[in-house]
């Protein structure tokens, strides 16, 4: 099980755009070595939508799995609901107004506080591991691994969430994909020029 980190603000900085790069390239290149990615887990806190949780949606699922792994939704801190699945009976038109699309869901708590809690979080981690059962049971041995050319076209989507800084250096690219991901010298000067490009065709258009 791989334990991300979703983006915490709705759009990218400098900053959070060099770590994203960084966290995908490790990402992409620990799944060459394990069995790929066979379901994804959206963790969400129940509250009101963002666009935060849409960018999330879309960088994992949308972006780095390219829509060919199975998403379940897991709605936490409902340890206050009197019925917490009625929770996404109740939200769900929400989810859908932001294209968020899913396989399937659960609305758990994920605290242990004694007493009632300790029944909802028993009936909690049933309902996880039940439903990662169910979309993982059956499924090839191998799972999904990313295609031919899949760290560049991660680039390329990723400068869709990029309103930060919009002078973002080649050279702070090119460190960050050649120092911190060990990316070829001359590929990373290429990528970090198709970039850029990308960059000022956005702000010109």
């Amino acid at each position: 099980m791989f334990d991300t980190i979703g983006l915490e603000e709705p759009q990218l900085g400098i900053n959070e755009y060099l770590d994203a790069i960084y966290n995908a390239r490790s990402l992409i290149m620990k799944l060459k070595d394990e069995d790929g990615i066979d379901l994804l887990l959206f963790c969400v806190r129940a509250g009101r939508l963002s666009a935060t949780v849409q960018n999330n949606y879309r960088l994992f699922y949308e972006w780095l799995c390219e829509k060919k792994v199975p998403i379940v939704i897991v709605i936490t801190g409902l340890e206050s609901e009197a019925n917490m699945e009625g929770w996404w009976i109740e939200h769900k038109g929400s989810f859908d107004r932001l294209n968020i699309v899913v396989d399937g869901h659960v609305c758990i708590t994920a605290i242990n506080l004694g007493g009632n809690y300790e029944r909802l979080y028993e009936e909690s981690r049933a309902l996880v591991r039940n439903i990662v059962q169910q979309y993982t049971r059956g499924r090839p041995r191998d799972g999904y691994k990313g295609g031919e050319g899949w760290f560049k076209r991660f680039m390329r989507l990723l400068r869709e969430l990029f309103i930060g800084n919009p002078d973002i250096k080649k050279k702070d690219i090119v460190t960050v994909l050649t120092k911190r991901c060990g990316m070829p010298m001359e590929a990373a000067l290429e990528l970090a020029k198709q970039v850029r490009e990308d960059f000022r065709q956005r702000r010109s258009a």
